[in-house]
């Protein structure tokens, strides 16, 4: 029997974006099928020609840029939590109880009952 070789979309059971794979040929159909498929059928030539495709430099540089912005930002937010974290380690614990002067109705009926 002879496999379609298929070219995953999305994720879908084991398979993750982008991994090739061999199917019956009924199952490859229902894969492909709908406005959304999971799978699109494997073109090696296609596949060929993107690999080969010019490399633009200043989408290159671009994308870097974006990534140094996200990776500045990232270390930004882990020292913040850093220092949260050392801040909690070194203080007092929280104070049990109610804070003070957040008297409920509950407590206040209660206080005029025993008074």
């Amino acid at each position: 029997m002879t496999k379609v070789i298929l070219k995953f979309r999305r994720a879908h059971g084991r398979y993750n974006r982008g991994e090739v794979a061999g199917f019956a040929p009924a199952l490859a159909a229902k894969l492909t099928r709908g406005d959304d498929p999971v799978a699109t059928v494997f073109d090696r030539a296609a596949e060929a020609r993107l690999a080969a495709a010019p490399v633009d430099p200043a989408e290159l540089a671009a994308r870097a840029a974006d990534l140094a912005a996200r990776e500045t930002a990232l270390a930004t937010r882990e020292a913040a939590l850093a220092q949260a974290e050392a801040k909690a380690e070194t203080g007092a614990p929280p104070k049990q109880g109610k804070a003070a002067g957040k008297e409920t109705a509950r407590d206040t009926a209660r206080d005029a009952a025993t008074a």
